[in-house]
């Protein structure tokens, strides 16, 4: 099975810059956390990245690529999420795949769906039948998700990197 990344990078407020430095990633986070942590994951892996645009105005972007897909493909769509508890990365919305029971401690597994057809895992998973799932960057839980002067610490990124990279060989292993 050939596992690819997903990840929009449209933006729901006009914005004039997005800042990355002092150790953190300033302005609009959500979806840039994401992009960064699935840039970075699939540099790291070699597994292919989308970057969709139009998620926020009818997920244009996913249905485009999901046209481009084989079908044995696992998509796993990466963004942020207010709902990780305490952990590093969050998995959610999963479509037509049974989760390996042992994936990284770090994880905080979210059962059934949240915003079930908001989201780019409604498109790739329900509307063509991938196996597909959710995998969210943990931001501040008290941040409003598309306000502009946002912030979130570089750490985070580089945790979440880390255990997106475990889900992926995790996945890699058992589909081998």
């Amino acid at each position: 099975m050939q596992i690819v990344l997903s990840a929009h990078f449209d933006i729901a407020k006009p914005v004039p810059f997005i800042k990355l430095d002092e150790g953190k990633l300033t302005g609009l986070i959500d979806n840039f956390a994401g992009v960064f942590v699935a840039y970075q994951a699939a540099r790291k892996t070699g597994i292919p990245l989308f970057l969709t645009n139009f998620e926020e105005t009818g997920m244009k972007g996913a249905r485009e690529v999901a046209k481009k897909l084989n079908k044995d493909t696992l998509v796993i769509v990466v963004d942020t999420t207010r709902d990780a508890k305490d952990k590093d990365g969050y998995i959610g919305n999963v479509y037509n795949l049974k989760l390996p029971k042992k994936l990284p401690s770090k994880l905080f597994i979210m059962p059934g769906y949240f915003e079930e057809t908001e989201d780019e895992t409604w498109i790739y998973g329900h509307e063509f039948d991938f196996p597909c799932l959710y995998f969210g960057v943990p931001i501040p839980h008290d941040l409003d998700y598309h306000a502009t002067n946002n912030s979130i610490k570089i750490s985070t990124i580089d945790k979440s990197i880390n255990v997106l990279i475990a889900v992926i060989k995790h996945l890699q292993g058992v589909s081998s």
